[in-house]
Protein backbone atom coordinates (compact mmCIF):
# COMPACT_ATOMS: atom_id res chain seq x y z
CA UNK A 1 0.00 0.00 0.00
CA UNK A 2 1.28 3.42 -0.93
CA UNK A 3 2.32 5.76 1.84
CA UNK A 4 -0.38 8.27 2.68
CA UNK A 5 0.08 11.95 2.01
CA UNK A 6 0.92 14.24 4.92
CA UNK A 7 -0.48 12.36 7.92
CA UNK A 8 0.28 15.36 10.07
CA UNK A 9 3.01 16.94 12.11
CA UNK A 10 3.57 16.98 15.86
CA UNK A 11 1.06 19.13 17.73
CA UNK A 12 2.12 21.97 19.96
CA UNK A 13 1.74 21.65 23.72
CA UNK A 14 -0.47 24.70 23.93
CA UNK A 15 -3.22 23.29 21.73
CA UNK A 16 -5.67 23.01 24.59
CA UNK A 17 -5.99 26.77 24.89
CA UNK A 18 -5.13 28.08 21.46
CA UNK A 19 -4.60 26.56 18.02
CA UNK A 20 -1.91 27.81 15.65
CA UNK A 21 -3.93 28.70 12.57
CA UNK A 22 -2.85 28.16 9.00
CA UNK A 23 -3.09 30.83 6.33
CA UNK A 24 -4.24 29.82 2.86
CA UNK A 25 -0.68 30.11 1.55
CA UNK A 26 0.70 27.63 4.11
CA UNK A 27 -1.71 24.81 3.37
CA UNK A 28 -1.04 22.18 0.71
CA UNK A 29 -3.62 22.08 -2.10
CA UNK A 30 -4.19 18.39 -2.76
CA UNK A 31 -6.54 16.80 -5.31
CA UNK A 32 -9.62 14.99 -3.94
CA UNK A 33 -11.51 12.36 -5.91
CA UNK A 34 -14.93 10.80 -5.38
CA UNK A 35 -17.05 8.43 -7.42
CA UNK A 36 -20.06 10.24 -8.86
CA UNK A 37 -22.47 7.97 -6.97
CA UNK A 38 -20.98 9.20 -3.68
CA UNK A 39 -21.31 12.80 -4.89
CA UNK A 40 -25.05 12.17 -5.40
CA UNK A 41 -25.43 10.30 -2.09
CA UNK A 42 -27.77 11.35 0.69
CA UNK A 43 -26.08 12.72 3.82
CA UNK A 44 -25.42 15.94 5.70
CA UNK A 45 -22.69 17.31 7.95
CA UNK A 46 -21.74 20.26 10.11
CA UNK A 47 -18.86 22.47 9.00
CA UNK A 48 -16.26 20.74 11.18
CA UNK A 49 -17.42 17.31 10.03
CA UNK A 50 -17.24 18.46 6.42
CA UNK A 51 -13.67 19.71 6.85
CA UNK A 52 -12.66 16.47 8.55
CA UNK A 53 -14.20 14.55 5.63
CA UNK A 54 -12.23 16.73 3.18
CA UNK A 55 -9.00 16.19 5.13
CA UNK A 56 -9.52 12.41 4.97
CA UNK A 57 -10.21 12.53 1.23
CA UNK A 58 -6.98 14.49 0.76
CA UNK A 59 -4.99 11.65 2.33
CA UNK A 60 -6.08 9.02 -0.17
CA UNK A 61 -3.48 8.13 -2.79
CA UNK A 62 -4.30 6.79 -6.23
CA UNK A 63 -2.60 3.46 -5.51
CA UNK A 64 -4.29 2.80 -2.15
CA UNK A 65 -6.17 -0.50 -1.91
CA UNK A 66 -7.24 -0.24 1.73
CA UNK A 67 -8.19 2.49 4.17
CA UNK A 68 -5.92 3.10 7.15
CA UNK A 69 -6.25 5.29 10.21
CA UNK A 70 -5.24 8.88 9.45
CA UNK A 71 -3.96 11.51 11.88
CA UNK A 72 -5.62 14.83 11.08
CA UNK A 73 -4.04 17.87 12.80
CA UNK A 74 -6.81 19.78 14.55
CA UNK A 75 -5.47 23.08 13.24
CA UNK A 76 -6.18 21.84 9.72
CA UNK A 77 -9.89 22.11 10.50
CA UNK A 78 -9.86 25.80 11.42
CA UNK A 79 -9.16 28.97 9.45
CA UNK A 80 -8.12 32.47 10.53
CA UNK A 81 -11.36 34.10 9.39
CA UNK A 82 -13.74 31.54 10.94
CA UNK A 83 -16.31 33.60 12.76
CA UNK A 84 -19.55 32.03 13.96
CA UNK A 85 -20.15 29.18 16.35
CA UNK A 86 -19.42 25.79 14.92
CA UNK A 87 -21.05 23.95 17.77
CA UNK A 88 -24.51 24.08 16.21
CA UNK A 89 -24.35 21.44 13.51
CA UNK A 90 -27.40 22.87 11.75
CA UNK A 91 -25.74 26.26 11.38
CA UNK A 92 -23.24 25.00 8.74
CA UNK A 93 -21.08 28.06 9.48
CA UNK A 94 -17.69 28.63 11.04
CA UNK A 95 -16.16 29.13 14.47
CA UNK A 96 -13.34 31.10 15.95
CA UNK A 97 -10.92 28.75 17.64
CA UNK A 98 -10.47 29.19 21.36
CA UNK A 99 -11.02 27.45 24.70
CA UNK A 100 -13.96 25.40 23.47
CA UNK A 101 -11.84 23.44 21.02
CA UNK A 102 -12.31 20.10 22.78
CA UNK A 103 -16.10 20.35 22.97
CA UNK A 104 -16.28 21.40 19.34
CA UNK A 105 -14.06 18.57 18.12
CA UNK A 106 -15.82 16.10 20.42
CA UNK A 107 -19.20 16.96 18.95
CA UNK A 108 -17.89 16.74 15.38
CA UNK A 109 -16.20 13.38 16.05
CA UNK A 110 -19.33 11.87 17.62
CA UNK A 111 -21.57 13.13 14.85
CA UNK A 112 -19.30 12.10 11.99
CA UNK A 113 -18.84 8.63 13.49
CA UNK A 114 -22.61 8.22 13.42
CA UNK A 115 -23.25 9.64 9.95
CA UNK A 116 -24.97 7.29 7.52
CA UNK A 117 -24.47 7.65 3.78
CA UNK A 118 -27.24 6.44 1.49
CA UNK A 119 -26.23 5.67 -2.09
CA UNK A 120 -28.63 4.72 -4.87
CA UNK A 121 -27.20 3.34 -8.12
CA UNK A 122 -28.06 1.10 -11.07
CA UNK A 123 -26.37 -2.06 -12.27
CA UNK A 124 -25.50 -2.90 -15.87
CA UNK A 125 -29.09 -4.10 -16.44
CA UNK A 126 -30.58 -0.87 -15.13
CA UNK A 127 -31.80 -2.34 -11.84
CA UNK A 128 -31.70 0.11 -8.96
CA UNK A 129 -29.82 -0.66 -5.76
CA UNK A 130 -29.88 1.33 -2.54
CA UNK A 131 -27.12 0.99 0.06
CA UNK A 132 -27.11 2.74 3.45
CA UNK A 133 -24.16 2.33 5.81
CA UNK A 134 -22.02 4.32 8.26
CA UNK A 135 -19.40 6.48 6.58
CA UNK A 136 -16.71 5.98 9.23
CA UNK A 137 -15.08 2.88 10.71
CA UNK A 138 -13.64 4.90 13.59
CA UNK A 139 -13.27 8.52 14.64
CA UNK A 140 -11.66 9.64 17.90
CA UNK A 141 -9.95 12.59 19.55
CA UNK A 142 -7.93 12.91 22.77
CA UNK A 143 -7.79 16.32 24.39
CA UNK A 144 -4.47 18.17 23.83
CA UNK A 145 -3.24 15.43 21.49
CA UNK A 146 -3.47 17.80 18.54
CA UNK A 147 -4.94 15.16 16.22
CA UNK A 148 -8.21 13.55 15.22
CA UNK A 149 -7.73 9.87 14.40
CA UNK A 150 -10.16 8.66 11.75
CA UNK A 151 -10.70 5.93 9.19
CA UNK A 152 -13.30 5.44 6.46
CA UNK A 153 -15.63 2.45 6.56
CA UNK A 154 -14.86 -0.26 3.98
CA UNK A 155 -18.38 0.33 2.68
CA UNK A 156 -17.12 3.36 0.74
CA UNK A 157 -14.06 1.64 -0.79
CA UNK A 158 -15.73 1.28 -4.23
CA UNK A 159 -16.43 5.03 -4.21
CA UNK A 160 -12.99 6.28 -3.10
CA UNK A 161 -10.30 3.69 -3.91
CA UNK A 162 -8.98 2.34 -7.23
CA UNK A 163 -11.40 4.44 -9.27
CA UNK A 164 -11.20 3.80 -13.01
CA UNK A 165 -14.18 5.78 -14.27
CA UNK A 166 -17.26 7.76 -13.28
CA UNK A 167 -15.39 9.94 -10.81
CA UNK A 168 -14.84 13.67 -10.26
CA UNK A 169 -11.82 15.52 -8.86
CA UNK A 170 -11.65 18.82 -6.94
CA UNK A 171 -8.97 20.74 -5.02
CA UNK A 172 -8.70 20.63 -1.24
CA UNK A 173 -8.28 24.36 -0.56
CA UNK A 174 -11.28 25.29 -2.69
CA UNK A 175 -13.47 23.01 -0.58
CA UNK A 176 -11.90 23.92 2.76
CA UNK A 177 -12.72 27.60 2.17
CA UNK A 178 -16.46 26.97 2.12
CA UNK A 179 -18.46 27.98 5.21
CA UNK A 180 -21.58 26.09 4.13
CA UNK A 181 -22.14 22.36 3.74
CA UNK A 182 -24.54 23.16 0.90
CA UNK A 183 -21.80 25.03 -0.96
CA UNK A 184 -19.67 21.89 -0.64
CA UNK A 185 -22.42 19.67 -2.08
CA UNK A 186 -23.45 22.04 -4.87
CA UNK A 187 -19.82 22.56 -5.89
CA UNK A 188 -19.36 18.79 -6.36
CA UNK A 189 -22.73 18.49 -8.10
CA UNK A 190 -21.79 21.15 -10.65
CA UNK A 191 -18.22 19.86 -11.00
CA UNK A 192 -19.61 16.43 -11.89
CA UNK A 193 -21.18 17.77 -15.11
CA UNK A 194 -18.99 20.81 -15.80
CA UNK A 195 -16.62 19.01 -18.16
CA UNK A 196 -19.56 18.52 -20.58
CA UNK A 197 -22.05 21.29 -19.91
CA UNK A 198 -22.24 24.98 -19.04
CA UNK A 199 -25.97 24.71 -18.26
CA UNK A 200 -26.90 22.07 -15.68
CA UNK A 201 -30.41 21.03 -14.62
CA UNK A 202 -31.13 19.66 -11.17
CA UNK A 203 -34.47 18.65 -9.70
CA UNK A 204 -35.52 20.32 -6.47
CA UNK A 205 -36.70 17.06 -4.89
CA UNK A 206 -33.43 15.35 -5.85
CA UNK A 207 -31.33 18.10 -4.28
CA UNK A 208 -33.36 18.02 -1.07
CA UNK A 209 -32.90 14.26 -0.96
CA UNK A 210 -29.13 14.58 -1.43
CA UNK A 211 -28.77 17.29 1.21
CA UNK A 212 -31.01 15.51 3.76
CA UNK A 213 -33.56 18.32 3.54
CA UNK A 214 -36.69 16.27 2.80
CA UNK A 215 -39.54 17.90 4.72
CA UNK A 216 -37.57 21.13 5.23
CA UNK A 217 -37.74 24.47 3.42
CA UNK A 218 -41.25 23.84 2.08
CA UNK A 219 -41.21 27.36 0.64
CA UNK A 220 -38.75 27.67 -2.22
CA UNK A 221 -37.87 31.16 -1.00
CA UNK A 222 -36.33 29.56 2.11
CA UNK A 223 -34.40 26.99 0.06
CA UNK A 224 -33.22 29.86 -2.13
CA UNK A 225 -32.12 31.95 0.84
CA UNK A 226 -30.40 29.32 2.96
CA UNK A 227 -29.04 26.97 0.30
CA UNK A 228 -28.79 28.40 -3.22
CA UNK A 229 -27.91 32.02 -2.43
CA UNK A 230 -25.30 31.02 0.13
CA UNK A 231 -23.71 28.58 -2.32
CA UNK A 232 -23.82 31.15 -5.12
CA UNK A 233 -21.91 33.66 -3.00
CA UNK A 234 -19.31 31.15 -1.83
CA UNK A 235 -18.76 29.60 -5.27
CA UNK A 236 -18.44 33.01 -6.95
CA UNK A 237 -14.66 33.01 -6.47
CA UNK A 238 -14.21 29.41 -7.71
CA UNK A 239 -14.18 27.65 -11.06
CA UNK A 240 -17.83 26.69 -10.44
CA UNK A 241 -19.24 30.23 -10.18
CA UNK A 242 -22.84 30.18 -11.35
CA UNK A 243 -26.10 31.96 -11.92
CA UNK A 244 -29.38 30.11 -11.52
CA UNK A 245 -33.09 30.30 -12.28
CA UNK A 246 -35.90 28.17 -10.81
CA UNK A 247 -37.79 25.80 -13.10
CA UNK A 248 -41.55 25.96 -12.60
CA UNK A 249 -44.57 23.81 -13.34
CA UNK A 250 -47.30 26.39 -13.03
CA UNK A 251 -46.53 28.17 -9.77
CA UNK A 252 -44.64 25.28 -8.18
CA UNK A 253 -40.84 25.19 -8.39
CA UNK A 254 -39.71 21.76 -9.58
CA UNK A 255 -36.01 22.30 -10.17
CA UNK A 256 -33.14 24.68 -10.78
CA UNK A 257 -31.15 25.53 -13.90
CA UNK A 258 -27.54 26.40 -13.10
CA UNK A 259 -25.47 28.35 -15.63
CA UNK A 260 -21.73 28.21 -15.07
CA UNK A 261 -19.87 31.51 -15.38
CA UNK A 262 -16.62 30.64 -17.07
CA UNK A 263 -14.19 33.52 -17.70
CA UNK A 264 -13.02 33.42 -21.31
CA UNK A 265 -9.34 33.21 -22.22
CA UNK A 266 -9.60 36.75 -23.55
CA UNK A 267 -10.77 37.93 -20.15
CA UNK A 268 -8.07 35.95 -18.38
CA UNK A 269 -5.42 37.69 -20.46
CA UNK A 270 -6.78 41.22 -20.76
CA UNK A 271 -8.68 41.75 -17.50
CA UNK A 272 -5.79 41.70 -15.07
CA UNK A 273 -6.35 43.15 -11.62
CA UNK A 274 -5.11 46.76 -11.86
CA UNK A 275 -1.57 47.07 -10.54
CA UNK A 276 -2.45 49.82 -8.07
CA UNK A 277 -5.18 47.65 -6.52
CA UNK A 278 -2.97 44.56 -6.49
CA UNK A 279 -0.19 46.45 -4.73
CA UNK A 280 -2.50 47.92 -2.09
CA UNK A 281 -4.13 44.56 -1.35
CA UNK A 282 -0.72 42.94 -1.06
CA UNK A 283 0.51 45.73 1.21
CA UNK A 284 -2.28 45.15 3.76
CA UNK A 285 -1.47 41.44 3.90
CA UNK A 286 -3.97 39.61 1.68
CA UNK A 287 -2.92 36.05 0.88
CA UNK A 288 -2.34 34.77 -2.65
CA UNK A 289 -5.58 32.79 -2.42
CA UNK A 290 -7.55 35.90 -1.44
CA UNK A 291 -5.97 37.89 -4.28
CA UNK A 292 -6.88 35.10 -6.70
CA UNK A 293 -10.50 35.16 -5.47
CA UNK A 294 -10.76 38.90 -6.03
CA UNK A 295 -9.06 38.68 -9.42
CA UNK A 296 -11.47 35.97 -10.61
CA UNK A 297 -14.53 37.98 -9.60
CA UNK A 298 -13.04 41.04 -11.30
CA UNK A 299 -12.52 39.00 -14.49
CA UNK A 300 -16.11 37.77 -14.31
CA UNK A 301 -17.33 41.37 -14.23
CA UNK A 302 -18.71 40.99 -10.70
CA UNK A 303 -16.43 43.67 -9.20
CA UNK A 304 -15.91 47.26 -10.29
CA UNK A 305 -12.45 48.74 -10.03
CA UNK A 306 -13.92 51.86 -8.45
CA UNK A 307 -15.74 49.78 -5.80
CA UNK A 308 -12.46 48.12 -4.75
CA UNK A 309 -10.83 51.55 -4.45
CA UNK A 310 -13.82 52.71 -2.37
CA UNK A 311 -13.49 49.76 0.04
CA UNK A 312 -9.76 50.33 0.47
CA UNK A 313 -10.21 54.04 1.15
CA UNK A 314 -13.17 53.40 3.47
CA UNK A 315 -11.25 51.09 5.79
CA UNK A 316 -8.03 53.06 5.46
CA UNK A 317 -9.89 56.01 6.99
CA UNK A 318 -11.81 53.87 9.47
CA UNK A 319 -8.72 52.29 11.00
CA UNK A 320 -7.61 55.74 12.17
CA UNK A 321 -10.86 56.05 14.17
CA UNK A 322 -11.40 52.51 15.43
CA UNK A 323 -9.30 49.46 16.15
CA UNK A 324 -9.42 46.92 13.32
CA UNK A 325 -8.00 43.56 14.31
CA UNK A 326 -7.34 42.32 10.77
CA UNK A 327 -7.49 44.90 7.99
CA UNK A 328 -6.82 42.23 5.36
CA UNK A 329 -9.72 40.04 6.52
CA UNK A 330 -12.26 42.86 6.74
CA UNK A 331 -11.26 44.31 3.35
CA UNK A 332 -11.42 40.87 1.72
CA UNK A 333 -14.90 40.21 3.08
CA UNK A 334 -16.19 43.65 2.07
CA UNK A 335 -14.90 43.16 -1.49
CA UNK A 336 -16.03 39.55 -2.03
CA UNK A 337 -19.46 39.91 -0.37
CA UNK A 338 -19.89 43.50 -1.63
CA UNK A 339 -20.65 44.51 1.93
CA UNK A 340 -20.35 48.24 1.19
CA UNK A 341 -22.20 48.20 -2.12
CA UNK A 342 -25.10 50.32 -0.79
CA UNK A 343 -22.74 52.97 0.59
CA UNK A 344 -20.75 52.88 -2.63
CA UNK A 345 -23.85 53.20 -4.82
CA UNK A 346 -25.19 56.06 -2.73
CA UNK A 347 -21.86 57.85 -2.86
CA UNK A 348 -21.54 57.28 -6.58
CA UNK A 349 -25.08 58.36 -7.43
CA UNK A 350 -24.80 61.55 -5.41
CA UNK A 351 -21.70 62.80 -7.19
CA UNK A 352 -22.65 65.58 -9.58
CA UNK A 353 -21.04 64.77 -12.91
CA UNK A 354 -20.97 66.93 -16.01
CA UNK A 355 -20.44 65.32 -19.38
CA UNK A 356 -18.41 67.13 -21.99
CA UNK A 357 -20.05 67.57 -25.40
CA UNK A 358 -19.49 64.60 -27.70
CA UNK A 359 -17.49 65.60 -30.75
CA UNK A 360 -17.59 63.80 -34.07
CA UNK A 361 -14.51 61.78 -34.87
CA UNK A 362 -13.59 61.12 -31.23
CA UNK A 363 -16.57 58.99 -30.18
CA UNK A 364 -14.20 56.29 -29.01
CA UNK A 365 -13.22 58.44 -26.03
CA UNK A 366 -15.63 58.93 -23.13
CA UNK A 367 -14.92 62.06 -21.07
CA UNK A 368 -16.66 63.29 -17.96
CA UNK A 369 -15.77 66.63 -16.37
CA UNK A 370 -16.74 67.97 -12.96
CA UNK A 371 -15.56 71.11 -11.22
CA UNK A 372 -13.87 70.59 -7.87
CA UNK A 373 -16.33 73.05 -6.35
CA UNK A 374 -19.28 70.86 -7.35
CA UNK A 375 -17.39 67.74 -6.32
CA UNK A 376 -16.84 69.29 -2.89
CA UNK A 377 -20.57 70.03 -2.53
CA UNK A 378 -21.26 66.35 -3.19
CA UNK A 379 -18.69 65.30 -0.62
CA UNK A 380 -20.10 67.71 1.98
CA UNK A 381 -23.61 66.30 1.47
CA UNK A 382 -22.31 62.76 1.93
CA UNK A 383 -20.24 63.81 4.97
CA UNK A 384 -23.28 65.29 6.72
CA UNK A 385 -25.13 62.00 6.23
CA UNK A 386 -22.17 59.94 7.40
CA UNK A 387 -21.92 58.16 4.05
CA UNK A 388 -18.30 58.95 3.16
CA UNK A 389 -15.19 57.28 4.60
CA UNK A 390 -13.14 60.44 4.11
CA UNK A 391 -12.51 62.93 6.93
CA UNK A 392 -11.85 65.80 4.56
CA UNK A 393 -12.50 66.74 0.96
CA UNK A 394 -8.78 66.76 0.29
CA UNK A 395 -8.51 63.18 1.54
CA UNK A 396 -11.32 62.14 -0.81
CA UNK A 397 -9.32 63.41 -3.78
CA UNK A 398 -6.49 60.99 -3.02
CA UNK A 399 -8.46 58.12 -4.55
CA UNK A 400 -7.98 59.72 -7.99
CA UNK A 401 -4.27 60.43 -7.62
CA UNK A 402 -2.12 58.06 -9.63
CA UNK A 403 -5.05 56.67 -11.60
CA UNK A 404 -4.31 57.29 -15.31
CA UNK A 405 -8.03 57.55 -16.11
CA UNK A 406 -8.40 60.63 -13.87
CA UNK A 407 -6.69 63.98 -14.34
CA UNK A 408 -6.83 67.29 -12.48
CA UNK A 409 -6.93 70.23 -14.91
CA UNK A 410 -7.84 73.90 -15.08
CA UNK A 411 -10.52 74.58 -17.69
CA UNK A 412 -11.66 78.15 -18.34
CA UNK A 413 -10.08 79.18 -15.06
CA UNK A 414 -11.96 76.51 -13.08
CA UNK A 415 -10.28 73.61 -11.25
CA UNK A 416 -11.78 70.39 -12.59
CA UNK A 417 -11.49 66.62 -12.43
CA UNK A 418 -11.59 64.81 -15.77
CA UNK A 419 -12.39 61.14 -16.23
CA UNK A 420 -11.40 59.66 -19.59
CA UNK A 421 -11.95 56.12 -20.78
CA UNK A 422 -10.96 54.92 -24.24
CA UNK A 423 -13.37 52.34 -25.58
Amino acid sequence: MAKRRDEGTKATSTLGTQIDLFSADQRPDRPLTQHNDLIRAQYDMSLLEMRLFIALLARINRGDKEFSICKIPVNELFYQDDKKSIEDGTDKTASKVGGKTYSQIKKAVVRLAGRTVTIESRDEKGNREIISNPLMATCRYKEKSGYVMAQFNNFVKPYLLELSGGFTTAQELTLMNFRSFYSFRIYWLLKLSAFKYDVIQSGLAEMKQMFNLVGKYANFSDFKRFVLDVAQEELAATDMAFDYVPNKDGRAVTGVTFTLLRPTMVNMISEELPEAIHNRLTAIGLSLKALADIKLRFQQGKLEEEYIHFVLQYYDQLQHKAQIRSLAAIVYKAIISQQLVHEFTHWKNNRPVYKAPVMKGVAQVTEEVISLAELKKGWEAMFRKGLTPYDSFEASLEQYTGNPEYQFIVRNGVDCLVYKKIK
